[in-house]
């Protein structure tokens, strides 16, 4: 399958001039906080501010979270081949290498610790991994997830964390 990236749409866009992101990560669930503005223009001629999106990375398998920044973004890359001209700061990366190579990874694990054998389940499997990208101010957050959720939008952080607090201690 071709490179292919296509804007993802999870309700909201993250904040082009606030930076603040917070990725929150265990070994079985990962949320990514930012300031969150609504997609479209609202009653007051400005996008809407909506608090502290906690995104859910479904069924997560492998992050990464740090360069490049806003002004860095040109040096991703993805940027030639379609990051440049999303329309949105959340994209899906159809045919991803990371997401290939992620996926054979795992199938040789399981094939290897398993054999023959059925497996039990697992927090995510390689058929489902799906490769996000979203570009924020200070930061770029990619993903293999099945998908990505906006669970709440909060106040502020500290209650977007005190959220994923109580979702981690759920395992």
């Amino acid at each position: 399958m071709p490179l292919h990236i296509s804007a993802y749409d999870i309700g909201c866009e993250p904040s082009p001039s606030v930076p603040a992101e917070t990725l929150l990560q265990d070994g079985w669930a990962t949320f990514l906080l930012f300031f969150a503005v609504s997609k479209s223009i609202g009653a007051s001629g400005h996008l809407d501010d909506l608090g502290v999106a906690v995104l859910e990375c479904v069924g997560c398998a492998a992050t990464k979270f740090g360069y490049p920044n806003d002004e860095g973004l040109p040096e991703h890359p993805l940027y030639g081949s379609g990051l440049s001209g999303a329309s949105s700061a959340v994209s899906e990366i159809a045919g991803s290498d990371w997401a290939k190579e992620v996926a054979e990874q795992m199938r040789q694990s399981t094939s290897r610790i398993w054999g023959g054998r059925e497996t039990p389940q697992t927090t995510s499997s390689a058929t489902s991994l799906r490769h996000f990208v979203i570009t924020l101010k200070e930061l770029t957050f990619e993903c293999l997830a099945s998908s990505l959720v906006v669970e709440s939008y909060a106040a502020d952080f500290t209650s977007a964390f005190s959220y994923v607090q109580s979702r981690f201690n759920e395992h």
